[in-house]
């Protein structure tokens, strides 16, 4: 279904259907793209990796920057990483598991070599790689991961059609109406429809995960303590 027809099915559930509309089309376009954003977060339907997005999950590391780097705001999460020199894996984990595992990682300990650990700090979408690449070492991560779509993916046409695939287009109109009703100052403030179209929308894509919940995402430790460099 087209970005028109979606809004089409918004205006007929919000009896929003003669103008002068209580909601203009560019309001309805911007709230099925917040639409399509939660479906990303909540049920992770957009993944990642350096050939569908290399811009987003190829990442040259700065010598200088002594292992660390910024995720993508879009990326949601990370699935699995690797150096791009072979299939040598990199182990994301959350800095808990990393004090257990190497005591003292960041509290004075230094340790160079051949990255092994990238301990994830999804909140300010860091990266720590561990051990820490030796002065002068190029390192470049390959990413997979979950994201959320980027600006040149958001509907703006009537043709444009949703950037994930869904059974059933239409469900993404009970977010509409969960922010449409949420419009302070206006006359369709509406507190209750809102909550009940928010139900709606969960029953079928989830609630909005925490940091938390992502983070546990993120986190695929070895089952066994590191023992030697690779």
């Amino acid at each position: 279904m087209n970005l028109k027809g979606l809004r089409d099915a918004c205006r007929q559930m919000l009896d929003d259907q003669v103008s002068p509309y209580l909601w203009s089309d560019d309001t309805l376009t911007r709230f099925l793209n917040n639409a399509v954003r939660e479906v990303c977060f909540r049920a992770r339907m957009l993944r990642a990796d350096q050939r569908s997005s290399p811009s987003l999950c190829q990442i040259t590391v700065d010598p200088s920057a002594q292992g660390r780097f910024l995720l993508d705001t879009t990326i949601i999460a990370v699935r699995g990483a690797s150096l791009s020199d072979g299939d040598h894996p990199l182990w994301a984990v959350s800095s808990h598991d990393m004090d257990d595992r190497e005591p003292g990682w960041d509290a004075g300990r230094i340790e160079t070599g051949r990255p092994y650990y990238m301990v994830m700090d999804l909140e300010q979408k860091g990266v720590q790689l561990w051990p820490i690449p030796p002065a002068g070492m190029t390192v470049t991560v390959l990413l997979r991961a979950w994201r959320i779509p980027v600006a040149t993916e958001f509907m703006k046409l009537d043709e444009d059609e949703p950037v994930v695939m869904l059974p059933d287009p239409e469900e993404l109109k009970h977010w509409v109406a969960h922010e449409a009703y949420l419009i302070k100052d206006a006359d369709t403030y509406d507190p209750a429809s809102a909550d009940r179209h928010l139900g709606y929308f969960e029953a079928r894509f989830g609630a909005r995960p925490s940091f938390h919940e992502m983070a546990r995402w993120a986190d695929s430790p070895p089952r066994r303590r590191r023992t030697h460099m690779f």
